[in-house]
């Protein structure tokens, strides 16, 4: 038979670098093998239920979170108290059981014959004795005050005349009522000038001591150290942690009865020879 002049139909022609039977276009690719990839994202319902759960839940830790740090603050400043009463105790032993003679609020009369509660006990505690940021400045709220003689709850703005904190106005955060006494003292003229008569200052510090003595023998609370203002949630109605006369610290209840304050000082009076 003679050879046919029929050419044969060349097959596919392979493409160099690809599999001959990958297809050219992608266009021929059928639907079933395209991969569709799909990006997730929340609905605008998803993300109100989200915020709404978010809410939720700083709403309740809020709360727990400030009650933990208001409780804390109590107790670091029920601390204070105590490490301050230790160094009371050591410089009762120096001084045969009486009190300082200091001024009541510190920094508002600095002259040579002035005295502060902090520096009396400096020589009693191994802490930073407070400062001035300004020592020539005696007129600004720049005192410098570190733990024991600043409550951590002491933050200003309770007092609308004096939002500064009570530790940056008068250097420490508690008051020492004994001091408050010696003015009453020598205001009534039961004291002379203790600027001008030094032993007047022993008199008054040993009828305060003895009064203390004798009043919180009989199971009356006297506090020695009190907070200046109520900063603290305690379940009391004063919001203040107490120095007490025995050396313990705990939330001061309010002030003594009427009739327990009056017997205290008549028998201050009485021993300072007032009246008599």
């Amino acid at each position: 038979m003679p050879p046919s002049n029929t050419k044969p139909t060349p097959g596919p022609t392979p493409t160099r670098g690809r599999p001959s039977f990958v297809p050219h276009s992608p266009h021929s690719v059928s639907p079933s093998l395209r991969l569709s990839v799909s990006s997730p994202a929340f609905t605008l319902i998803e993300l109100l239920v989200v915020i709404s759960i978010i809410a939720l839940l700083i709403g309740i830790l809020l709360p727990a979170l400030g009650k933990a740090r208001a409780e804390g603050w109590k107790v670091r400043c029920l601390t204070n108290l105590k490490g301050l009463g230790t160094s009371m105790a050591m410089y009762f032993n120096d001084s045969n059981g009486t009190f300082p003679f200091v001024e009541p609020i510190a920094g508002v009369d600095e002259n040579d014959n002035s005295t502060d509660l902090f520096e009396v006990l400096d020589a009693y505690i191994d802490a930073p004795r407070p400062r001035r940021e300004d020592p020539n400045d005696l007129v600004s709220h720049n005192w410098i005050v570190q733990d024991p003689y600043r409550c951590p709850a002491d933050r200003g703005g309770t007092d609308p005349e004096n939002p500064d904190p009570s530790y940056a106005t008068y250097g420490i955060s508690y008051d020492f009522p004994p001091a408050s006494v010696y003015v009453a003292l020598e205001t009534f003229g039961a004291i002379d000038n203790p600027d001008v008569h030094p032993e007047e200052r022993d008199k008054a510090r040993k009828a305060v001591s003895r009064a203390y003595e004798e009043y919180s023998g009989r199971g009356n609370k006297l506090a020695v150290l009190i907070d200046l203002q109520g900063w603290h949630n305690s379940g009391s109605s004063s919001g203040k942690n107490a120095l007490y006369w025995d050396g313990s610290a705990d939330i001061y209840p309010g002030d003594p009865p009427e009739e327990v304050v009056q017997g205290v000082l008549e028998l201050i009076f009485k021993l300072c020879n007032f009246g008599g």
